[in-house]
């Protein structure tokens, strides 16, 4: 594991939707959601994943790679269809951690941590199959672990009553 990856935290939520203003605060409806129900046009309902690393004042100006993927039941990066042909849900980034300045603030030099948020909206909605289990998985410096993860069920329709 890289000395970035192994000092990272990271947390992973899902809502119904998210969004980072312009001061970097995190504004998020329906947080914690662990169902994403299915539409009738075959897409789930709308949803926002929010991911957040810090790592400690020692890894002021590191850089890393970041990734988030979408994995199916059995660990493999789920496919979506693509114009041309189908595209794994994995995106990646680069990240550089800054010190952290909040202007207008006495916070003495190397108190808190450095930190990166992401918001990934998906206002449509994703074309899951139904009756599923999902995970979102971070990886950092190609490097993950078990609590980098967060994990949801994509329900079928409700059985409707027996008769007779």
């Amino acid at each position: 594991m890289s000395d970035v990856s192994e000092s990272a935290i990271v947390s992973i939520t899902m809502a119904d939707y998210a969004a980072v203003d312009s001061v970097g605060k995190l504004n998020i409806i329906g947080g914690g959601i662990t169902i994403v129900p299915p539409t009738s046009t075959g897409l789930t309902t709308p949803l926002s994943v929010v991911v957040t690393i810090t790592v400690p004042p020692e890894f002021y100006n590191e850089e890393c790679s970041a990734e988030v993927q979408l994995e199916d039941a059995s660990g493999s990066i789920v496919s979506l269809p693509g114009p041309a042909e189908p595209q794994l849900m994995r995106i990646g980034q680069s990240l550089a951690f800054e010190e952290p300045n909040h202007r207008g603030a006495t916070v003495p030099r190397r108190t808190l941590r450095s930190r990166h948020q992401f918001v990934l909206n998906f206002a449509a909605g994703l074309p899951l199959a139904v009756g599923q289990k999902y995970t979102w998985r971070v990886r950092i410096d190609g490097d993950s672990n078990q609590s980098w993860t967060e994990e949801f069920f994509v329900p079928g329709a409700a059985p409707g009553p027996v008769l007779g």
